[in-house]
Formats: structure tokens, sequence, C-alpha cells
């Protein structure tokens, strides 16, 4: 099963998001877990997950933080 990570951010070249999206692949990539990275950026589909706390991590529609990168656990707790 693909996991489906979204980073909600009003700009992906922040160097905040970077620093998130980038840690996110790299422990992913280092467990060999199949994933599916999407940036939203578009400030209506912020409404879905009703947050405004930015960057949001999100996977699989849970919401694993909101404006920090998530530690190893909770991100491992929520993939498949």
């Amino acid at each position: 099963m693909i996991n489906k990570v979204e980073i909600l951010s009003p700009r992906p070249e922040c160097r905040r998001t970077k620093r998130i999206i980038n840690s996110i692949k790299s422990i992913l990539d280092a467990k060999q877990v199949e994933y599916e990275l999407k940036i939203i950026s578009n400030p209506n589909d912020f409404n879905k997950y009703r947050t405004w706390i930015l960057p949001t991590v999100v996977i699989n529609n849970q919401i694993v933080s909101r404006g920090y990168l998530p530690p190893l656990n909770k991100i491992l707790e929520n993939v498949k």
C-alpha cells in the first residue's frame, strides 16, 4: 500500500517546509516505506484539515504535526 503524505504550506520554497520535506523523505526512504508526497499550497484546501498553523504534515489523512517536524515515532505510527 502506498502511503499518502501531504504537506500543507503556503510557500513550498519556505526553509521550514523544505527541511520537513527532506527529513520525511529520508526517514521513509530509510525505512523502505512506499509513499506519495504532495505539497498543498492552496488556502482553500487547508479548510479540509481545519488548520492554519503551517506547515502541517498529514499522513494517510491524519494530522501528524502543525508547524514543526514530527518525531520519528509519530511518523512511523501513521504509515502502513
